[in-house]
C-alpha cells in the first residue's frame, strides 16, 4: 500500500524513542469458543510495544511469528511450512540509500537528509560529473515537457504545484512524473519535496526499501528529493517566478543505493487443520491475515495531538490527504485536546503497533483455529492457515507463498482473508456501525463462493451488512489490489477480503489495542468460521465462473 506519513502541523514533535514494556513471558490461556476476551488476550500481545511495529526482517514480527506458531502447534494443528515446519522464509533484504552519497554544487557540498535525501526506484551507484541543472516545471505539469536537448545528460529539477487549496502534497508522485515522458533521457531527477515530509518519514526513506528484488536499476535516473533552498542553490536563483527550461549550475554526484540484509528472517506461518473425508481432506479452505506492519518512527509525536489532528482533519489516516488544517479545524483539534488534557498529561509516541492493521485479522485466525480444533470430525475439507509477511511492502509474503505454495496450489479451493477487522465504530467512518463490513472480490472469479459467504452471513444472530462499494471496477482506492487475497485470486482461486473499514488511526502511531471493538471482531470472526465450515463441507470446489488470467499480469481493479 501507499504508506503517506502525517505532518507535523498539529503535533509537537518530541525526542527519543518510545521502545514500550517488556514482551509478555508467559502465554495467557484461551477458551476454545470466540470471545471478546481471547481477542483481547491475544491482540495484547501481538500489538504490544515490545513488537516495535512487527517490520519484516525485524525483531517485533520475528516474535510475532513465533508466538503464532506456537499457539498453531498448542492447539494441535500440523505444521505446513517449509521442510516440514511452521515457517516459510520470505527472502526481504533492505535496498537502502548509499551512506556515502554526496551532493556538489559548484564545490559548495549539500547536506545528506537536510538538503537532499536519496528516493525513487533503486539504482546502482554511480558518479556523475560535470552535469547542468535544468529547470522542468511543475510535477505533472505536460505543458512544461522540454526539449530532449535540455534533459539528456541534465538534473532536472521539479517542483510541487500547489493545489486548489494551496497546499502541496506529494501524493500521487509517481503519476504525475509518469506523465512526464521528457524526463526519460535525464541523468537524475530532483523533486523539490523534502520540506514537504515529516521527520520519521525522512527517518523511513533514509532506512531504505524491504524487498525480496534485489534488482538496483543501472538504467534508471537517480532521484532525489531536495529543499527549496538547496534547489534553489542548484538552479543559482530562486524558484519564484523560473521558466522552465531555465538554467542552472552544474553538479557533481555519488548517489546510488546498496543492498543489506535484514536483522532477523521474514517468514509466513503456513500450518493444517487436517480434514476428515478420504477424497476432500486434500484440499484446503485458506484462511489468511498479515502479521506485519510498519514498525515505528525516528521521530516521537505526541499521541494525542496527532489523533485529534487526525481526527479533524485526516478522518481515514494515511488515506486522507495531507494538508495543514483550516482555522475552523484548528479550533476543533484544540477543543478534543483540552478535553483531553483534563484526563492525562502529553504522552511520547513513535510505535506503529498495527493493532487493527492487520493484528485484527492475525488474532481473528488464531480464535477460529482454536475453535476449528475442536470441530475437526465436522470438517470435510481441510483448513489451511496462513500468516503473510510482507504485506504493507507489497503484499509479498502472500505474493510469494502463492508464487512457491508448500501445498499444492490447485489444491486450494478458496481464500478467505480479513485485515482491518477490529474497528467499525460509527466514530470511525460516517457509513459504519455495529453491522457494517467492507467485502472486496466475493464474485469476482465465482458467483457460488460470493452465495456461500451471503448464507453464512445471513445466518448469524446479527448479520452484517455486506457493503460491496470498494469492490467496483476502477475504484480510486484500489482495494482490490492492496490487500492478500489477490495473490491467490490471480491464480485463480476464489477469494474475498473482509475489512471493516480505514480511520483515523490507518498507519499511525494511534493503531492501537485500547480503541478496538473486540464484541463486534468476535461477530466477524465467528461469521468468517461459519463460512469456512459451509464451504469445507461443500460437495464440491466454488464453481469459477471467470477464465483464468496471467497470474503476473499486473492488476487491474
Amino acid at each position: 500500500m501507499d504508506r503517506p506519513f502525517p505532518r507535523p502541523w498539529a503535533f509537537a514533535l518530541l525526542a527519543g524513542l518510545t521502545l514500550g514494556a517488556p514482551a509478555h513471558a508467559q502465554k495467557p490461556r484461551t477458551e476454545r469458543a470466540i470471545t471478546a476476551g481471547d481477542l483481547r488476550t491475544r491482540l495484547g500481545l501481538i500489538a504490544d510495544d515490545s513488537m516495535l511495529g512487527r517490520e519484516p526482517g525485524g525483531i517485533g514480527d520475528y516474535k510475532a511469528t513465533d508466538y503464532i506458531a506456537a499457539e498453531f502447534a498448542r492447539l494441535g494443528l500440523k505444521p505446513a511450512g517449509e521442510h516440514g515446519g511452521w515457517f516459510q522464509t520470505v527472502p526481504f533484504v533492505r535496498l537502502r540509500p548509499d551512506s556515502g552519497a554526496r551532493l556538489m554544487v559548484g564545490g559548495k557540498a549539500l547536506v545528506p537528509g537536510r538538503d537532499f535525501l536519496q528516493a525513487g526506484r533503486p539504482t546502482m551507484p554511480r558518479t556523475l560529473r560535470n552535469i547542468a541543472a535544468v529547470y522542468g516545471g511543475a510535477v505533472g505539469d505536460t505543458g512544461a515537457n522540454l526539449p530532449d536537448s535540455l534533459v539528456a545528460g541534465h538534473a532536472v529539477v521539479l517542483t510541487i504545484a500547489r493545489d486548489a487549496d494551496g497546499s502541496r502534497s506529494m501524493r500521487g508522485l509517481g503519476g504525475r512524473l509518469a506523465s512526464r515522458p521528457d524526463l526519460a533521457r535525464a541523468a537524475m531527477v530532483v523533486i523539490v519535496g523534502l520540506d514537504l515530509l515529516g521527520p520519521e518519514s525522512v527517518a523511513s526513506i533514509g532506512a531504505g526499501r524491504l524487498t525480496v528484488d534485489t534488482t538496483l536499476s543501472a538504467a534508471a535516473a537517480p532521484m532525489l528529493y531536495v529543499s527549496p533552498a538547496a534547489a534553489e542553490v542548484m538552479l543559482g536563483a530562486p524558484l519564484a517566478g523560473l521558466a522552465p527550461g531555465a538554467a542552472g549550475k552544474t553538479l557533481d554526484a555519488a548517489v546510488g543505493f546498496v543492498r543489506a540484509p535484514t536483522a532477523y528472517t521474514a517468514r509466513n506461518v503456513v500450518a493444517v487443520l487436517r480434514g476428515s473425508d478420504p477424497k476432500l481432506r486434500h484440499e484446503y479452505v485458506a484462511l489468511t491475515a498479515h502479521n506485519d506492519h510498519v514498525g515505528f518512527d525516528g521521530a516521537p509525536v505526541d499521541h494525542d495531538s496527532l489523533r485529534a489532528f487526525n481526527r479533524v482533519v485526516r478522518p481515514m489516516g494515511a488515506d486522507s490527504p495531507n494538508r495543514p488544517p483550516t482555522a475552523e479545524e484548528a479550533a476543533k483539534m484544540r477543543t478534543i485536546l483540552d478535553s483531553i488534557r483534563k484526563v492525562r498529561p502529553a504522552r511520547r509516541d513513535s510505535i506503529r503497533n498495527g493493532a487493527d492493521d492487520d493484528g485484527s485479522g492475525t488474532v481473528s485466525i488464531l480464535e477460529i483455529a482454536e475453535r476449528m480444533a475442536g470441530e475437526r470430525k465436522q470438517l470435510r475439507r481441510s483448513i489451511l492457515f496462513v500468516s503473510h509477511t510482507g504485506e504493507e511492502y507489497g503484499l509479498i509474503g502472500s505474493a510469494w507463498f502463492t508464487d512457491h505454495p508448500t501445498v499444492k496450489r490447485d489444491s486450494i479451493v478458496a481464500d478467505i482473508d480479513q485485515d482491518m477487522v477490529g474497528r467499525g465504530a460509527t466514530g470511525d467512518l460516517p457509513a459504519s456501525g455495529p453491522t457494517y463490513l467492507e467485502v472486496v472480490g466475493a464474485r469476482r472469479l465465482s458467483r457460488e463462493f460470493g452465495d456461500q459467504l451471503e448464507a453464512a452471513n445471513a445466518a448469524q444472530p446479527k448479520p452484517f451488512v455486506f457493503n460491496y462499494e470498494f469492490d467496483v471496477p476502477n475504484h480510486p482506492l484500489q482495494y482490490y489490489c492492496r490487500a492478500d487475497h489477490y495473490n491467490y485470486a490471480r491464480y485463480s482461486i476464489p477469494a474475498v477480503s473482509f475489512s471493516r473499514g480505514e480511520h483515523l488511526d490507518y498507519h499511525q502511531v494511534t493503531d492501537e489495542a485500547q480503541y478496538i471493538d473486540y464484541a463486534d471482531m468476535a461477530r466477524v470472526s465467528s461469521m468468517v468460521h461459519d463460512a469456512a465450515m459451509r464451504i469445507a463441507n461443500m460437495d464440491h470446489r466454488p464453481a469459477l465462473d471467470a477464465p483464468k488470467k496471467d497470474p503476473n499480469a499486473v492488476c487491474r481493479q
